[in-house]
């Protein structure tokens, strides 16, 4: 595991004086870096270092609880939000060890006077844990300045691809995004389970906080294991199959996987953007060569995705392939 994901400033995305040469600078080293291996370390994010550390508070106190106080807040096939127990889901591919790890599962959190709640259950108000800690406040806080990175760096890609950013930041008008709150249990050196099997995101863009454990990992195009070494401050971005749909493959969506082999838990808490429910996922630029997917409509695919998450439930015929990789 020598190879390493490119490292790229972005502080230049939010500086209003930054010139106009630096901006485009940046907009071309993500597009090489999201083309070539589909992941990048982000430097100078500017997420405040308070907010990213009442997150880390709020995924602790969720995890710090008795797990009783959460019988009535399991996720069911109804409501995808709330707790998840450890090594409640297999694979989506089915016929493989359950994953080994427990969430809090969050989406966009809408009153459900809203009328986009009428028009795709996929809406409505998030679960909050039942802890004394206000898990809400700062997953919210925490939610924005996700947003705002996952925005410039979605209009810098557009700039990078010769793209209307204003066309592609209208598709996260009443999104789909979601977050979850992971924890992954102490591991061994000589553990052979999966944290996360390797997969693909299915949405535009994955935004995660640097992990102090460690264990994702990122198969390079030769078909390597790296690890995705993320210092401090920074975050590892990576394409979901959502954008390389969009871009007709000129992104790549890149399987991905954890392990944790440390005395150590592991605590993560991704930020997955995905288009409103109604819009119809196709290529706004020409494929490149071999690059062959049928447009999808975000709601009804994602529907599929995770209501497919129960052993019980199969596919339906939505041409969605997110693993298994490399196991």
């Amino acid at each position: 595991m020598n190879a390493t994901l490119a490292t790229i400033d972005i502080r230049c995305l939010f500086d209003p004086q930054a010139s106009a040469q630096a901006k485009a600078a940046c907009a071309q080293a993500l597009h090489h870096a999201l083309r070539d291996t589909g992941f990048a370390v982000l430097q100078g994010s500017g997420v405040p270092a308070p907010t990213l550390a009442r997150m880390r508070q709020a995924v602790k106190a969720v995890f710090d609880a008795p797990r009783d106080r959460y019988s009535d807040y399991r996720v069911q096939k109804t409501n995808y939000r709330g707790y998840v127990p450890l090594g409640y889901f297999t694979p989506n591919k089915g016929g493989a060890r359950a994953d080994q790890y427990e969430a809090w599962k969050l989406h966009g959190e809408f009153s459900a006077n809203d009328p986009v709640c009428t028009q795709s259950t996929l809406y409505g108000p998030n679960r909050w844990p039942p802890v004394d800690f206000d898990v809400r406040g700062a997953v919210l806080d925490y939610w924005a300045e996700m947003t705002r990175v996952n925005n410039a760096v979605l209009v810098a890609l557009c700039q990078a691809l010769g793209l209307d950013s204003g066309v592609v930041l209208g598709m996260l008008d009443k999104p789909l995004t979601n977050m979850t709150l992971l924890n992954y249990p102490p591991g061994t050196p000589q553990d052979d389970s999966w944290g996360i099997h390797p997969h693909k995101d299915f949405n535009f863009l994955t935004l995660l906080a640097h992990d102090p454990v460690g264990g994702l990992e990122v198969r390079t195009a030769d078909g390597q294991w790296i690890e995705a070494v993320c210092e401090a401050q920074d975050y590892v971005l990576n394409v979901g199959d959502m954008l390389e749909l969009l871009t007709g493959g000129h992104l790549v969506s890149t399987p991905h996987r954890v392990t944790n082999r440390s005395a150590r838990q592991r605590q993560s808490f991704p930020y997955f953007s995905v288009p409103r429910h109604d819009v119809v996922v196709t290529p706004l630029l020409a494929p490149v060569p071999g690059f062959e997917r049928a447009p999808l409509e975000s709601g009804a695919a994602s529907h599929d995705i995770w209501y497919s998450n129960w052993p019980d439930v199969a596919l339906s015929d939505t041409p969605i392939d997110l693993g298994n990789y490399g196991d």
